[in-house]
């Protein structure tokens, strides 16, 4: 038998005449006119090869073949009901997919996460960690609903919500001398970091640029791991002050300011301008009520 797609307006025609026992009382119900109601049953019955209904006289009987469709069409039809009633609810339910620096995800997050999921029980959260140059892309691409990053780049496709504001720190081992320039750090200093997708390391690189120093640079995907390594005198890395609170092992470890304009840098909220839902609406809203930050909402 050919493959054909079926047509739900067929299912519902055929489950209506099943229903009524006839054509006249279906095309009632479906306010159609009785020879459209026959035509849509003969196309049916030819795209499936099978007879659905026996006609005696003038009425109709619902064949086996149309029992077994019977069942199917009940299922199709109510399954289709369910998207649309889906698609059209203005209350936050699905997935949602959120994307976050792992600084923010180890601060900032638990009470944003806790809160919402209840809030919204009817929304499957999933988080995702990611540096922040993955993390654009991924919202770019539809993987992700909503992601938090660091000083994202202009982009006419995302919308942005500064929600964190946060301080950048330079972490060395405790005995390390005081840090003020890229000079005191030695003439072949090694940075701890993640990815050089890491809007973090990124800042960091460009502040040693500014002394024309280059530094050999070891890439750790985690900052626990990569704060142990610092306290073991592995090298230097850059951090979210707060993230330092809470750190069991922080004695061991000797922070250090940047200026103004490496140090002060904001987390926001991103997503696609044609790609909203309101899962991620509650979730802005939400988040707004834990931000240091305004909840102005402005294209990047």
């Amino acid at each position: 038998m050919e493959k054909f797609a079926m047509d739900l307006t067929d299912l519902l025609v055929f489950s209506k005449v099943a229903e009524f026992g006839g054509v006249s009382r279906a095309a009632e119900q479906l306010h159609r006119v009785p020879s459209n109601v026959t035509a849509r049953i003969q196309k049916l019955e030819r795209e499936l090869g099978q007879e659905l209904f026996v006609r005696d006289k003038n009425r109709l009987y619902i064949s086996p073949a149309g029992e077994q469709l019977r069942e199917y069409a009940k299922q199709i039809l109510a399954l289709a009901q369910e998207a649309v009633d889906q698609l059209n609810q203005p209350y936050p339910r699905g997935k949602l997919r959120l994307g976050t620096m792992e600084a923010v995800a180890a601060t900032r997050l638990a009470d944003v996460l806790m809160a919402y999921h209840r809030q919204y029980p009817e929304v499957t959260l999933e988080v995702h960690t990611d540096p922040t140059g993955v993390l654009i892309e991924q919202v770019i691409r539809g993987d992700l609903d909503l992601a938090l990053v660091a000083d994202p780049v202009a982009d006419e496709r995302l919308r942005q919500q500064p929600v964190f504001q946060e301080s950048l720190v330079i972490v060395s081992e405790n005995p390390h001398p005081d840090i003020s320039t890229p000079l005191d750090l030695g003439p072949s200093p090694t940075l701890l970091g993640f990815s050089s997708r890491c809007a973090y390391r990124t800042r960091l690189t460009h502040w040693l640029g500014e002394s024309r120093m280059a530094a050999r640079v070891v890439e750790i995907n985690s900052y626990h791991a990569m704060l142990n390594c610092v306290t073991a005198g592995m090298g230097v890395g850059i951090v979210p002050e707060i993230l330092l609170q809470s750190v069991p092992f922080a004695a061991g470890l000797k922070k250090h300011a940047l200026p103004a304009r490496w140090r002060d840098t904001t987390t926001c909220l991103i997503w696609r301008k044609d790609a909203e839902k309101p899962s991620m609406d509650a979730f802005k809203t939400l988040i707004a009520e834990f931000a240091n930050l305004g909840a102005d909402v402005v294209d990047i």
